[in-house]
């Protein structure tokens, strides 16, 4: 073998195959404008090759000093305030997608032979891991993926009051000012606790940083269903301002990416819609308990999630509002295509993409002290869910 030369069973080939894959299909995904490497993004990824099942990637945070000046000649020395430092770990997990490449004489008998080829597999692959990936973080935001109640939500009721302009300003001003999400009614909205379980935040906390776009914008992003869109696009709430929404025909976010499903902008909410989420849950809540057909939005019918066992009719959407920071997505080793023959002399084979990852909402720790007001631990950092009664 020729220096330089590797065999196309080496590690290194075929993971370089298996990438090439990933990012042939990375346009596919919903969530790929919004996830970058720093923390100003909506979604932090970080890569830690040297992590495998069990490993922890830790991230590290510093705050900004607030002491008072010292004036004229009254001592400062022993007067420094003690920088603010948060942080926030994640632990990564090893998940593999699994295909049937079958019989390779059945695939001649139906005219197909690529459906049993390897390069066939990886683009099936890759499409899974897509999917598999974004509805990871769909069902991180949304609460679903390990039970994480949200600690601040606005429960709107879009059953009595139709949705107007109006109605989106005020929840921008909510996010703007950080005052109390609190038990009762803020600006006419029902501050509530369904889906989830937790009581609502009651103290001030550190208004929601935006996400500054490609072009310098700063804005927040509100993810709705389809369900809230049909509300939003249609009805009294139209006639009074939201049919009237600035439309963005090109928002673009991290690597120049452009934003899917734009609806419009108003003030500095950009709103955008998802799809509704298509598979099953077998009763768990892991990233290894649901068959995804389309990643997309989990619906609540009062009991259950859309696609979990006993789900009936949707009566709550959870849209989101996100800013920078939103979310953590942590790497392993990088993605690796891996394949294994039948004992019956090879006839048959199947192949996975196997990867090692996590997410999670940020909820920062304060290492030392949080902020009296401004206050930053101990909660969702950058996700407000959006609850509409249907």
């Amino acid at each position: 073998m020729a220096t330089g030369v590797v065999s196309a069973t080496s590690d290194l080939v075929r993971k370089t195959w298996m990438r090439e894959g990933l990012l042939q299909a990375a346009s596919k995904s919903f969530w790929a404008p919004y996830t970058g490497k720093t923390s100003d993004s909506i979604i932090h990824s970080v890569n830690n090759e040297n992590a495998s099942n069990g490993h922890t990637v830790t991230f590290d945070y510093s705050g900004n000093t607030v002491g008072k000046a010292i004036k004229n000649k009254d001592t400062a020395y022993g007067k420094g305030e003690q920088k603010k430092k948060f942080s926030e770990s994640l632990t990564v997990e090893r998940y593999r997608l699994v295909v049937d490449n079958g019989d390779k004489f059945d695939a001649v008998n139906i005219g197909d032979l690529s459906i049993s080829e390897h390069v066939d597999s990886r683009n099936k692959l890759a499409d899974q891991f897509i999917r598999f990936k974004d509805q990871a973080l769909f069902d991180t935001a949304q609460g679903f993926y390990g039970n994480s109640a949200s600690t601040h939500r606005i429960l709107y009721d879009g059953s009595s009051t139709p949705m107007t302009y109006q109605t989106l300003v005020g929840i921008e001003e909510v996010l703007r000012t950080g005052r109390p999400f609190t038990s009762g009614t803020d600006l006419g909205y029902s501050i509530g606790t369904a889906p989830d379980t937790a009581a609502a935040a009651s103290t001030q906390r550190a208004p929601l940083a935006p996400f500054r776009l490609q072009d310098g914008r700063s804005i927040w992003l509100m993810v709705v269903d389809p369900y809230t869109a049909t509300q939003m696009k249609s009805g009294t709430g139209a006639t009074t301002g939201l049919i009237a929404m600035s439309q963005q025909a090109d928002v673009r976010g991290n690597n120049n990416r452009v934003f899917k499903g734009i609806l419009g902008q108003i003030g500095q909410l950009v709103i955008v819609e998802a799809e509704a989420f298509f598979g099953s849950s077998d009763g768990g809540t892991g990233l290894d308990a649901t068959s995804i057909e389309i990643a997309g939005m989990r619906q609540y019918d009062g009991t259950n999630w859309s696609g979990a066992s006993g789900y009936t009719a949707a009566t709550h959407s959870r849209n989101l509002i996100l800013g920078a920071n939103a979310m953590q997505m942590a790497w392993g080793k990088q993605p690796d295509y891996k394949f294994q023959e039948s004992q019956d002399f090879g006839i048959k084979s199947e192949s996975a993409v196997e990867f090692w990852m996590n997410s999670q909402k940020v909820n920062l720790t304060a290492e030392n002290s949080d902020y009296s007001m401004a206050k930053r631990a101990s909660m969702d950092n950058g996700v407000v869910a959006f609850d509409v009664v249907l």
